[in-house]
Formats: C-alpha cells, sequence, structure tokens
C-alpha cells in the first residue's frame, strides 16, 4: 500500500469518525468524538434556546384565543376533512400559479393537512393549527440538530441551532405558529438542506427522514418544486458515489453495511410511497393534478427572467446584511420600499460570494474534510436549482409577490451554515469548547429577538385585531344549525383579503354545518364533494364588512353582527365626519408636496368630499401623513381615521337567505392562492 493510499484511508477514517455518535469514556461518561462532556452539555443548552421562540410563540397564541383567519383558515377546513370520508383531501390547495396559466393549479399534496388534523380535531382550528405548525418547526429545529451534530459534534450542532434560531429571528414570532406555506415550510426546508448533505455524506439514518420531509415540503409548495427533486438527486448520486468508495476500499466490511442500506433504503422507499399515496390517488381517481402540473411545467410565458431572479437572489444570498434582518416582505416587496441590486452590484456580490465558497472548498478538500466539501456542494446545487426557480416564477396580477421567494432565506441560513462549519473546523482542535459556548451565546441572541411579538406585514397573520371579531361572529352561528347545506359563494364576494369569510366557513364546518359552493376555484379549495349542483343547497350566506355596498335579497335576516365601535364612538366618528365635511367643502384641506402628487397620479381629490369618506382615500391620507393641516385639526383628522379605520377593518355582518338569484353576479371568488 502506497504513502497516498494511506493517507486517504486516514482521511476516510477521520471522516466516518465525524459521523459517528458519540462513545462512553472508561468513566462512563459521554464523550463526543470531537468535542468535551462541556461541548456536549452546551450545545443541550443551545437546542433548547433554539426550540424556545416556537414554544413560547405557540402557547402566547393558545393563551390569546388565537383563531386563523383568511387563508390560514383553509388549512383547519382541510385538516378537519382528513378523517372525513367524503371530503378526504387528495390534493393541496390552489397554488396562485394557475393565475399564470389557463389550468387550476393546485400544490401537489396534502401531506400538511395530515399532519394538522389529529391536533385540529382535538383541538380545535385555533390551538391545533397553532400546536401542529408548532410541533412541525420543533421538530425540523430537533431534526438539524441531530444530524448536524452527526456530522460534526457539539461543534457542528451548535452553529446549526445558531443558523436555525436566526432564522427563527427573521420570521417573526408570529410566522413560527403561522400555516401559511411560505412560512410553514421554512424551517423544514432548512431541515432538508441539512438532511440532504447528511446523506451525501453517507448517513443512512438522513434517509427516511430526508423522504419525509422532502415530501412534506414538495407537496406544500410549488416554489420547492425543482428545489427539492434536485438537492435530492444530488444527495443519492453523493451516497451512492460514497458507497461504491466504501465496498472497494473495506472490502470485509461491505457485507455487512450492504444489509444496513438494503433496511435503509426499503424505509425510506416506504415511507415516501406513503407520503404520496392521496396525490398518486387523486391522478388515478380524482381532477388528475400530478398530470396537469406536468403538462404545465414549462416556462410560464410571463416570467420576471433570469436577470431579475438573479438580482433578487443576490439580495439575500450575497449583499449584507443577508439574512440577518428582521422583516422579509420590507425586503422584497417594492411597496414597502425594496429595489433590486443594480446588475453590476448584483453581479459583483455574487462573484464574492462564489470566492468566499471556493475558498472554503479549496480549505476543506486540502483538509480532506468530506463533511465541509459536502456542506458547500448542498451550497452550490441548492443555488444553482434556486437561480433555475427565481427565473421562471411567473408574473400575476399581483406583480412580484415578495412570499415566492422566501426559500431564499433558509438557503441564504444554509450558506452561513456551510461556511461556518468549515471555517470552524479548521480551527478546532485548539478552540472548540469556546467555539461551542460563542455559538451558543449568539444562539441565546437570537432566540431572545425571536420571542416578543413579531408579524410581518402581508401574512393572513397580521390581522391581529380581526381576531376578536371573529370570535364574536363564530360564537353567534349556532343560529344556523339546521339551516344548511349553505351556498357559501356569496359569503367571498366581501374585498379583496377579506379575514373573515374564510373563518365562517371553518366555524360551519366545526358545528357541522354542511355547505357547498358554486364556483370552481372554491370547489377546488374546499373539496369537490362540496360543489353545489344547483339543488343540494337550502340558503345562502352574505358577509358585510364595515360599510361597504351589499345587494340583498329582499326581506334578507342578520344572522350574526359585530360592531367595532361603542354607541359613544359611533356618535364621535358621525360628528367628526360632518365637521371635516365641512372643512373639505370650504377648500381648507391642504395636502403636502409628497400628497400632492400621490393624488395627482390617481387623478387629483374628488369634488365630493363624500368621495373621500365612501372611497377610504382619507383615511390613508391621514395615515400617510400627507395633509398640512394646524395641530388642532390633525388632531381630529387622527382621530377620524382611528375610528374609521377600527369601523371599516372590524364591524361584520351575517346575512342568510333563501336560496334563489345571486343579488349580483359571480364573478371571480376571493379565496387567497399562496
Amino acid at each position: 500500500m502506497t504513502t497516498r493510499d494511506l493517507q486517504h484511508r486516514s482521511s476516510a477514517t477521520e471522516a466516518r469518525l465525524d459521523a459517528t455518535p458519540p462513545t462512553p469514556t472508561p468513566a462512563g461518561r459521554r464523550v463526543g468524538p470531537s468535542g468535551t462532556p462541556l461541548a456536549s452539555r452546551v450545545f443541550l443548552v443551545s437546542v433548547g434556546l433554539a426550540v424556545l421562540p416556537v414554544i413560547v410563540a405557540v402557547v402566547r397564541a393558545i393563551a390569546r384565543g388565537w383563531v386563523p383567519l383568511s387563508d390560514d383558515a383553509l388549512f383547519a377546513i382541510r385538516a378537519r376533512d382528513v378523517f372525513s370520508y367524503h371530503h378526504f383531501p387528495l390534493v393541496g390547495l390552489d397554488s396562485s400559479a394557475s393565475l399564470a396559466t389557463s389550468t387550476t393549479l393546485h400544490h401537489p399534496g396534502p401531506l400538511l393537512f395530515d399532519v394538522l388534523a389529529l391536533p385540529v380535531t382535538v383541538f380545535g382550528a385555533g390551538a391545533g393549527v397553532a400546536l401542529g405548525i408548532g410541533l412541525i418547526n420543533v421538530a425540523a429545529i430537533v431534526l438539524i440538530a441531530v444530524f448536524a451534530h452527526r456530522r460534526g459534534g457539539p461543534l457542528l450542532g451548535a452553529i446549526a441551532m445558531t443558523a436555525a434560531a436566526g432564522l427563527a429571528w427573521t420570521m417573526g414570532s408570529e410566522a413560527l405558529f403561522e400555516p401559511w406555506q411560505p412560512f410553514s415550510l421554512l424551517l423544514p426546508f432548512l431541515c432538508f438542506l441539512v438532511l440532504a448533505w447528511s446523506v451525501s455524506c453517507g448517513d443512512l439514518l438522513a434517509l427516511p427522514a430526508a423522504a419525509v420531509v422532502g415530501s412534506l415540503v414538495l407537496q406544500t409548495h410549488l416554489s420547492y418544486v425543482l428545489l427539492v427533486p434536485v438537492l435530492a438527486i444530488w444527495a443519492v448520486v453523493m451516497l451512492v458515489l460514497k458507497l461504491r468508495r466504501d465496498r472497494n476500499e473495506e472490502p470485509v466490511a461491505w457485507p455487512r453495511q450492504r444489509r444496513q442500506v438494503a433496511r435503509s433504503v426499503v424505509v425510506a422507499s416506504s415511507v415516501f410511497a406513503l407520503c404520496w399515496v392521496q396525490p398518486v390517488l387523486d391522478q388515478i381517481i380524482g381532477q388528475g393534478n400530478l398530470g396537469q402540473l406536468l403538462s404545465n411545467a414549462g416556462p410560464p410565458k410571463r416570467t420576471f427572467g433570469y436577470g431579475y431572479g438573479a438580482r433578487v437572489m443576490a439580495s439575500v444570498v450575497a449583499l449584507p446584511p443577508w439574512w440577518f434582518r428582521p422583516s422579509m416582505n420590507e425586503t422584497l416587496m417594492p411597496s414597502m420600499g425594496f429595489t433590486v441590486p443594480s446588475r453590476l452590484v448584483a453581479a459583483a456580490s455574487l462573484l464574492g460570494l462564489a470566492a468566499v465558497l471556493a475558498g472554503c472548498a479549496w480549505v476543506a478538500v486540502r483538509r480532506r474534510d468530506r463533511v465541509a466539501s459536502h456542506a458547500i456542494g448542498a451550497v452550490v446545487v441548492g443555488l444553482a436549482a434556486g437561480f433555475a426557480t427565481a427565473g421562471r416564477i411567473p408574473i400575476t396580477v399581483f406583480g412580484l409577490e415578495a412570499h415566492v421567494f422566501w426559500w431564499l432565506w433558509p438557503l441564504s441560513v444554509f450558506i452561513f451554515l456551510a461556511v461556518a462549519a468549515t471555517l470552524a473546523r479548521l480551527v478546532a482542535a485548539r478552540l472548540r469548547p469556546a467555539l461551542v459556548i460563542a455559538f451558543t451565546v449568539a444562539t441565546a441572541v437570537f432566540a431572545g429577538l425571536a420571542v416578543p411579538t413579531l408579524a410581518q406585514g402581508l401574512s393572513p397573520n397580521t390581522r391581529e385585531s380581526a381576531v376578536p371579531t371573529a370570535r364574536a361572529i363564530d360564537s353567534q352561528l349556532g343560529r344556523l344549525q339546521g339551516k344548511g347545506p349553505i351556498l357559501i359563494d356569496p359569503l367571498l364576494h366581501s374585498r379583496l383579503a377579506d379575514p373573515y369569510g374564510l373563518a365562517v366557513l371553518a366555524e360551519l364546518q366545526r358545528r357541522g354545518i354542511p355547505i357547498v359552493a358554486k364556483d370552481s376555484m372554491l370547489v377546488g379549495q374546499l373539496g369537490s364533494a362540496r360543489r353545489f349542483t344547483g339543488t343540494n343547497a337550502r340558503s345562502e350566506i352574505y358577509l358585510r364588512v364595515g360599510d361597504d355596498p351589499l345587494l340583498l335579497p329582499s326581506g334578507t335576516p342578520k344572522v350574526a353582527e359585530h360592531q367595532a365601535l361603542s354607541s359613544r364612538e359611533q356618535r364621535e366618528l358621525s360628528d367628526l365626519k360632518t365637521e371635516i365635511a365641512g372643512y373639505i367643502a370650504e377648500g381648507r384641506l391642504r395636502l403636502t408636496e409628497t400628497g400632492l402628487k400621490a393624488v395627482q397620479r390617481q387623478g387629483g381629490l374628488p369634488a365630493d368630499p363624500r368621495a373621500l369618506f365612501s372611497t377610504g382615500e382619507l383615511v390613508n391620507l391621514v395615515q400617510g401623513h400627507l395633509l398640512n393641516v394646524d395641530h388642532l385639526w390633525a388632531r381630529r383628522f387622527e382621530r377620524f381615521a382611528s375610528l374609521e379605520g377600527r369601523w371599516d377593518a372590524n364591524t361584520v355582518a351575517l346575512y342568510l337567505a333563501p336560496l334563489g338569484p345571486l343579488a349580483r353576479p359571480v364573478d371571480v371568488v376571493h379565496v387567497g392562492a399562496g
């Protein structure tokens, strides 16, 4: 055997030691292969710190009586349907990709509904959804900790916990129990990245875990349709190459290892097949969603393009402050001041990132550190798949939808993990315990920042003030017992992004009041067994929010109501409207320079002051600080905007009419699609 062969055998042995669990010392204490008892204990502390924000957020949500609103309510509805024979879900929710095609497309599978089914059935919509999503996120963090520890002991485990806690802070505490797919998949996708890395290193235990987590992420949102398969294929190819190398280098031990491989492959294949039973059944006996997805797999007609996609990627993965920021919406939303970097800045930053990764790869290869080199490999594959994803994202009627790019944050966090792991292992021989403590302190800082209440600006979970209203309406829906089946289309013809309609549906379902729908998109969201046939409904339900105009059949009774203002506040608001209308009629209303430009873009101020009230434009001017008025009138305008805003957002009434011709034509039901 040559000296080079001996060196290669030694490096392979070292890599295997990094991936093996701790072994007992003669004194009976368990010491990691690359750590000390102190480092191991500190690592366990870091795990507890990383999961703390999730636990606090879930407990706080349950304690304050949180209920899922808007799109969130769909997850509660479909989770309950898992235990229903007639409404058993076979596909995911409708996808916003439908807006770019002529076909209604669903996300591939209902695995998230399956996971939420038991807690929602046992604990109800609010507590059940919060608890279910919280458990998913805790499980993701624990899996990240376990497999990072298997890659490199307490040091890599502590680095991974810093990454997970940092992602939790970036998401905001209210997103840690949010079922909306753009949020609920962030920690699971980071977990999948760690699992793919582990599989590529030859960790057979990671194979079935990757099958489950990858299936959950891929089924739940189409933005991962390239990321998950590409990373999975790369990980399996690297695993096969490692197994071939092991067979050639250690033929004596190969028969035993082959049996372990066979068991892991059987388990992984079985759980993967189980995860995909429902989508396959839908393809055979349902609407054939998988086939529709494949037939629409080509590039959409209108996309942002690879150039723009690369610039968006650069803004998160390559430009400071990278993922170290407390809000995703503010980063990608043009309406919040975000602009993509220029081509030159984006190219320079991406080249800088490439240089960093190349340097880390050189260090890992030079040291024959397969753990670090495979981590960098996972980053490169993830960036390539991310580039392909970003370039194919369709342009919809909503323009740039920030949430379809949010997979960039877990990818960016994993880049940090890979680079930090490579550099830490370079100096770990002398500084390992100190580094474990340092990263645990960093985890504590991120966890502390993630604990206070923080909601993202555009998620269904940001309407905290709507929760008491929804609960008040829900408590009155017992009056509808025995009035079903109810046609629900008019209920969802309220304003766009109304938080109440779907929450009402979830409560009707909980009370066992049957519902049916006419609109095809709504039927797709709720299941084909709830399709309106023309004869399977007795009544129809209407929703009014604020002072929105609503045409009702004559004599339609009101069945539930919640007024956001007291009688005294309503009188105060009426008096303020009278005073302000007179003020405007006298021509005394003045705007700031910014306000003048804003109203000129919209065609100027309406001549009739009543239009300023009915359209809500006056409230927008006040809240945007676009009025140029004296201190006394400024206070009146601000009080008006506060009262009018509460009334408009949280005053709700429900009406139930006998089934008949709809009072207005059915256009498109405002049901969200992630």
